[in-house]
Parts: structure tokens; C-alpha cells; sequence
């Protein structure tokens, strides 16, 4: 029989040890919360300095950059085949393939491009449309009077 010290030293050991762990993850914790902490004040003193220097300028390139993305993204695509139409629009999409068997086989998307003559309007096209507008009659309705 295994004698009730040698019990008692064991099982002190053991309970000494897994305490010693929680102990240390316990610390680890509280570390990992203080670093996020530090950067989080790191980031909103960024967002105030970046607010405390807001110029006339910087929305006024938020409306270059909306506009240019209109135009090219939306606009030029269905202008081309109006000019001219020799010129081919192309249009992405994803194509899924297939290889191997049942189970033991995987999928992954091709990216294909297709020439297509004439005027294009695509659901992307649409979805980009009022996301924009959106975003344009939505802060022009929460502006305060």
C-alpha cells in the first residue's frame, strides 16, 4: 500500500502545479488586456487627431474619388460600345471547377473574362448605384438644419 505522505506529498504537488498554471495564465490574461487596452488608446488618439485637422480639402476628395469611381466603374463601360462599337466590354466572373472524386476531391474558382459586344448592365452595376446614392441622399438627410 502507498503510504498517506507520499499520497499527500503527491497530490500537493499536483494541486501546487495546476495552480501555478491558472496563476500564470491568469497573469498572461491581464497582460494581453493591458496591451489591447494601450492600443486602443493609441487608436482614438489617432481618430482625434485626424478629426482635429479635418480640412475643407479631404471631402472634397471623398467627392473626386466617389465621382471617378462612377464614372469609370459605371459610366465608361456603357459609353464605349455607344463610340464604338468594335470595342468589346469584357465581363469577369467565376467559374467553379472541380477535381478529384466524392469526398477526396476540392473546388476552387477560376476568374474568366468574356468579350461582349454592346451595352452591359450587370447586377454589380446596380448594387454599386445605390450604394452610392445611398451613401449621398443619406448623409444629405442627417444633416441637421
Amino acid at each position: 500500500m502507498i503510504p498517506l505522505e507520499v499520497i499527500t506529498m503527491l497530490s500537493s504537488s499536483l494541486l501546487s502545479g495546476v495552480l501555478s498554471i491558472v496563476s500564470q495564465s491568469g497573469r498572461n490574461k491581464a497582460e494581453q488586456n493591458k496591451a489591447l487596452m494601450q492600443r486602443h488608446a493609441a487608436t482614438v488618439a489617432d481618430v482625434q487627431d485626424a478629426r482635429k485637422h479635418n480640412t475643407p480639402y479631404q471631402s472634397t476628395t471623398r467627392r473626386y474619388i466617389a465621382w471617378a469611381s462612377v464614372l469609370f466603374i459605371i459610366c465608361l463601360p456603357k459609353i464605349v460600345p455607344l463610340i464604338d462599337p468594335t470595342i468589346p466590354v469584357y465581363l469577369m466572373y467565376l467559374e467553379e471547377e472541380t477535381t478529384g472524386w466524392w469526398i477526396f476531391g476540392s473546388t476552387f474558382d477560376i476568374t474568366k473574362f468574356q468579350a461582349i459586344p454592346g451595352v452591359i448592365i450587370t447586377s454589380a452595376d446596380l448594387h454599386f448605384v445605390a450604394a452610392v446614392s445611398g451613401f449621398y441622399f443619406g448623409s444629405a438627410a442627417t444633416k441637421k438644419t
